[in-house]
Order: C-alpha cells, then structure tokens, then sequence
C-alpha cells in the first residue's frame, strides 16, 4: 500500500457526527479540569478522544501517530483541541500508547527496556521538559492496542499457503500484504520488526542505497509447523538468490518466445510482399533469440537441478538427524536397562543349563525304581523255587487217579421230596410248639 499524505488522510477520515454541535466541540477541545470537579464529564471526555484516537489509527492503517497529526485532523478552522497534552499524558500512564523510540528500542517492553527508562531516558526527559514542552508536537507514539490487532492479522495471513515455511523478499511481501489488510509501509515494518522481536519469524537486513547507511529489511522467513526454525542463514539467503534467478529465467523466457514469434511473423509478411532481405533479416534476429532462449533454457535446467539437490540434502539431513536421535535414544534404553552382550550372553547361557538340568529331572522322575527289579538269574531262581513249593503240596493230598477226578453233580429235590423231609426233623423239648398244616403254611 502506498503511502497517503496528511491531508488525504485528514479529508478521507470521518469526523465524528458529535463535532457537528457547537457546544459540545467547546467542551471537547476545551482543556481538562480538575477530574474532582466532576468526575463523569472528566472520564467521558476522556474516553471519547481515546476512540476517536483509536479510529484514526485504524482508518489510516498505522498504528503510530504524533500530536501533530491530530491537530491537523481535528482542527476545525481556527478552532483546535487544547485537550491533547492531557489525552496522551492519560494514555501513556494507562499503557495504552508509548513512544515510538522506546518501542522501537524494546517492542516487548522487557526488563532491558525498563532498565534503560528507569536509569537513562525518564532522567533525562525531566532535563528536557524544564525547557520544552512536555510533549513534543513532532513527537510519534505507537498505538498498542491498534497494532496487536494488526500483529494478530499478519500471523493469520502469515499460517497459510504460500507463506507458511517461505522465504519472502520484503518488496514482493510489502505488496502482497496491502492488498489483504489495510497497513502502511511504515506500520508494515514496525509490525515485522515486533514479530521478530517476539520470536516469531525471521528478518534479514541488508543497506539501504539512498546513501544513509540504513539498515532495510530484505528477506523475512516465516516458519511453519514442520520447521519451526526462524534463523536466516546463508543457505537459505543461497535458495532465495536461485528462486529469484529462476523467476528472472522465466520471465525472459517468456519474452524471448514472444519475440521469436514476432520475428517470425515479420518475415512471413515480408516474404508475402516479396521483400526477401528483410524477411532474410528477421529470420537471422529470430535464429539469435532461438540461441539465447536455448542458453537460457539450460541455465534454467541447471538452477532447478540445485534447487532439488539443496532440498533433497535438507530433506537427508532430516533424516540423518532422526538417526542420530533414534541411536541415542536407543543407546540410553540399553544403558538403563543394563542390556549388554556379556550380560545377555551370560542369562542366556545360564537359561540353557537350567533348562537341561529341568530336562534330565523329568526323566529321572520318569523311570521305574531300578532297586527293586531283580537280575534274570535271580528270576529263574525264584520259579525254580516255585515249582518245588508247588511239587511238595501236591504229594500232601490224597492219591487219586487224576484221571478219575469227577467233579460233583448237581443234586434235584422236588417240593414233595423237601417237605416230607421238613416233617422227619424232630423238634426239641424246649422249642415252642405250634402246630400248623401245610395248607397254612405259605411255602
């Protein structure tokens, strides 16, 4: 975005419509009083030039602005606001603004920053104001809530495509950005010199050429989520010079073919009207822009084959540093778990012999108790024995004919047959009596 004069920005910015009442801009440009007088009017007058401030800043895309700049934009003819000295007095001790070469110095507003203000500048700013003003009329102030608004859009621009893990020169960048948000170049710079500051990208300073020897901005690298890394260094200002070369390669290209198809069209046109030698002169203009592209083609061939071997050896030095860290982590669980090659080798041979000790135990516990199995001498000796017993028994019993050996047969008795034989058996004296039939016995 280019930058506007003042008075572009004072017509182009609305006035607010309560400036339109007389009476009430008496009272706004009026100078404070003492806030014990009345309370609510002190705060409320206060408050408005603190919105109105704020707008101004929003609508001209900065977040920095001096007390000259809002006399010039709320100045109404010979009528200007006395009230500012008091306005931006408040807003500095609320932290609302601070100077723009305290900010620039210490944009974090760290303890380096304290210490430089509390033991060199605060002194000093007393020294002055015995003789000036208390605030100087050219004086700039940074407006911190306006710019973490604008830091807060710059880092959502700045995690998408293509600028995340992108290198950007600061030129292409500057107009890239002006035409997402409404930024100055000014506010631009103050914003990636802040972004720097708080460790969140990258910035590469190079000398300005208008002769003053100061420090620009030139490349700003922009991490992403996969390379968190912000420092520029000369491989990376190396990759930039290839991309900006390619580019360059490219838009000649295109241009040489544009006019190799110039020149060739000529000369058809010439050969049409029958003028041989100038068609003859813009086919050899044609044949030596042929050359060039071809020349260019190649450079272009070799920048693009260094551009993929840098990225193929950051790409291996990635993986290398994983084998690093997957060796040393490896390493340290060995260490703690105290698995070394003796070690190992030694449990593993004690496993072994303990599992054929368990081996040879089984099969002890397996055969039969041997002391109690007697030698085949033994065992023929002991049927000898057997016999004998068995031949003694023998002789023992009664001689019979073993052939004549019956055996005893099976004797049948009728009911009759038993129960006269039931009526045979004689009774004892002392055996109760009794007589009963046959009839009433239930045999």
């Amino acid at each position: 975005m280019s930058k506007v004069s003042p008075q572009a920005e004072t017509v182009n910015f609305p006035l607010p419509s309560i400036l339109k009442d007389e009476s009430r801009v008496q009272a706004l440009f009026a100078p404070f009083r003492e806030r014990s007088v009345n309370p609510e009017n002190y705060d409320s007058k206060m408050q408005f030039w603190k919105d109105v401030i704020m707008d101004l800043c929003i609508h001209k895309g900065k977040a920095t602005f001096s007390k000259n700049e809002l006399l010039q934009t709320f100045s109404l003819g010979r009528r200007i606001p006395s009230c500012l000295d008091t306005v931006l007095e408040d807003m500095q001790k609320t932290s609302l603004i601070r100077p723009r070469v305290e900010y620039e110095y210490d944009p974090s507003n760290g303890w380096t920053g304290w210490a430089v203000l509390r033991f060199w500048k605060n002194p000093l700013n007393k020294i002055k104001n015995v003789v000036l003003p208390s605030t100087p009329i050219q004086q700039e102030f940074v407006h911190l809530t306006v710019i973490k608004m604008m830091l807060h859009d710059l880092q959502t621009i700045f995690e998408k495509s293509p600028y995340s893990g992108s290198i950007c020169c600061y030129e292409e960048l500057k107009n890239d950005i002006s035409n997402n948000i409404n930024i100055t170049d000014d506010c631009l710079a103050l914003c990636l010199r802040t972004l720097s500051c708080q460790q969140k990208i990258g910035l590469n300073y190079r000398q300005s050429t208008d002769g003053n020897n100061n420090q620009i901005i030139h490349l700003v690298k922009i991490p992403s989520t996969s390379d968190a890394s912000i420092i520029i260094n000369e491989s990376d200002i190396a990759l930039h010079n290839l991309q900006t070369t390619k580019q360059s390669l490219l838009k000649q290209l295109d241009s040489l073919e544009l006019q190799v198809s110039e020149n060739e069209e000529k000369a058809r046109q010439y050969i049409k009207e029958n003028k041989r030698l100038l068609a003859k002169t813009y086919l050899r203009k044609k044949h030596l822009l042929e050359k060039s592209h071809a020349k260019r083609s190649d450079a272009l061939h070799n920048i693009e084959s260094i551009i993929s071997n840098l990225d193929d050896a950051k790409h291996n030095g990635v993986i290398l540093d994983a084998y690093k860290y997957g060796t040393k982590a490896l390493q340290d669980i060995l260490k703690t778990s105290n698995l070394t090659y003796d070690n190992v080798e030694e449990v593993v041979s004690d496993l072994r012999e303990t599992l054929d000790m368990n081996n040879d135990l089984q099969e002890t516990i397996a055969k039969p108790n041997t002391s109690e199995l007697l030698s085949k001498d033994e065992e023929d000796e002991l049927e000898r024995e057997l016999k004998e017993l068995f031949g003694d028994q023998c002789g023992k019993s009664p001689s019979t004919n073993d052939s004549q050996v019956t055996t005893p047969q099976r004797i049948e008795i009728s009911d009759a047959e038993l129960i006269a034989m039931l009526d045979g058996l004689e009774v004892e004296q002392n055996t109760p009596v009794k007589n009963f039939s046959i009839n009433e016995s239930n045999i």
